[in-house]
């Protein structure tokens, strides 16, 4: 509209018009303000929405790192496991002849060991070995040694290799060797189900109820010398339990005692005349505990080993 129209206009129009002008001015600057606002929200939420995708990648990034790396360990620990159990397959089959079982005669009476015990054949293997352990009820058989430390046999298989399956060890400290009166012999307890592991059965008081599941033997030299397990317990892993080269068969008999009551159920093995005992140790309870399983000494045989 030209100004000399405008003049034309009445003067209370003239100001209605400007202050329709005015009001469009304003709301027009209240749309523009609340369409930045709008902006600044959506914005707002976009960039919320992306630090969450950006974080959701990281952290689906960071799992599949870990899910890698703990499936690497894991298959390197199995693997580990695989190589140690054929370390001990090869030394069965160097220093065991399971085509000539025998039978023996013990104070229990005669016994059939599906297998010839080669002790010259061990000790070329490690001579630091001092025998063969069988537990018939849990077929374990694994040889013994005893080093210069508790550390070594910790990783070390009876061939020399570093290997977390180690070897079954008599404690460093104890003297007399196999003919000692209190023998200890540690092993380890592993996923993989080797070493000491089956020991773990004897939790149960129906496994060891189960005829012939009382007895392990232990080969040294030409010797087959038997033994009938009077009690099954958990200890710490530093505790009276582990008490050895007793003075005199008197103190022998008391600590046997003391074991026997310790027992988790009832055995029918007695230690009351123990000469010797033997016992063997393997980690439980996630390594909180000790499972224990002691054995009292009930005679042995001379037997012909294989040259």
């Amino acid at each position: 509209m030209d100004k000399k129209h405008t003049d034309d206009l009445p003067a209370d129009k003239e100001i209605k018009t400007q202050e329709t002008v005015a009001e469009a001015e304003e709301t027009n600057a209240s749309e523009d303000y609340v369409e930045d606002e709008a902006d600044e929200v959506f914005d707002k939420k976009e960039h919320k929405k992306n630090v969450r995708t950006i974080i959701s990648r990281i952290i689906l990034i960071v799992c599949a790192v870990v899910f890698c790396v703990s499936a690497f360990m894991l298959i390197n620990i199995f693997l580990e496991y695989k190589k140690g159990s054929d370390i001990y397959k090869g030394v069965q089959s160097e220093v065991l002849d399971e085509n000539t079982p025998v039978t023996v005669e013990l104070p229990d009476g005669e016994v059939e060991i599906p297998f010839t015990y080669n002790h010259e054949a061990l000790l070329a293997i490690n001579p630091d070995a001092l025998g063969y352990l069988y537990v018939p009820s849990v077929n374990l058989r694994l040889p013994i040694v005893q080093g210069d430390d508790n550390e070594k046999y910790l990783e070390t298989t009876i061939d020399g290799e570093i290997n977390k399956n180690g070897c079954p060890f008599v404690d460093y400290r104890i003297t007399g060797g196999m003919s000692a009166s209190h023998l200890i012999i540690y092993g380890h307890t592993l996923y993989s189900g080797t070493m000491f592991s089956s020991l773990h059965q004897y939790r149960s008081s129906g496994f060891y109820a189960t005829e012939g599941n009382d007895t392990f033997y232990i080969y040294t030299e030409d010797k087959l010398r038997e033994y009938r397990i009077f009690s099954v317990y958990l200890t710490d892993p530093v505790s009276d339990t582990f008490t050895f080269n007793f003075p005199d068969l008197e103190s022998l008999r008391k600590y046997a005692a003391e074991r026997k009551e310790m027992t988790m159920y009832d055995t029918h093995g007695d230690a009351s005349e123990a000469t010797q005992i033997v016992t063997l140790s393997t980690c439980a309870d996630n390594l909180t505990k000790r499972l224990i399983i002691h054995g009292v000494y009930v005679g042995e045989t001379t037997i012909q080993s294989e040259s």
